[in-house]
């Protein structure tokens, strides 16, 4: 999986594939992601905001269900480790001020649950204006 899906990524265009579990789809398009987080370093906030409570992380890992959200959380800490990216995670069913103050320590990468997502936005936690 990762022999032919890091190039395409790393080279920006999109891809959808298919494939068995434990053939490394998550790191197939997370290190791509990564790598360039890494060389282009954090984006400029929008409009000059200052980033107080509200979070502007770059990039966004949606997922359907808590479960694989953790998967890949788990995946990308590993992946982050010792570097300059902090992962967080937001999903249903986990006490929401754990997870707040989480992302409120700096995110710049967050794997998320729609309806958490949705519900962090609403409080003004996140913002998706810096999501590349």
């Amino acid at each position: 999986m990762q022999k032919y899906a890091v190039p395409i990524c790393a080279a920006g265009r999109d891809l959808m594939a298919c494939a068995q579990t434990g053939s490394g789809k998550t790191a197939a398009f997370l290190i791509p992601v990564l790598q360039s987080m890494m060389i282009n370093g954090p984006p400029p906030l929008p409009d000059g905001r200052y980033r107080n409570r509200k979070q502007f992380p770059p990039t966004l890992v949606i997922s359907p269900t808590r479960e694989l959200t953790t998967q890949i959380f788990g995946e990308a800490r590993k992946l982050c480790y010792r570097s300059m990216i902090n992962p967080a995670v937001c999903y249903g069913g986990a006490p929401i001020r754990d997870q707040i103050r989480e992302i409120e320590r700096g995110c710049q990468l967050l794997v998320a649950t729609p309806g958490r997502l949705v519900d962090l936005m609403e409080r003004g936690i996140i913002g998706l204006d810096c999501v590349r």
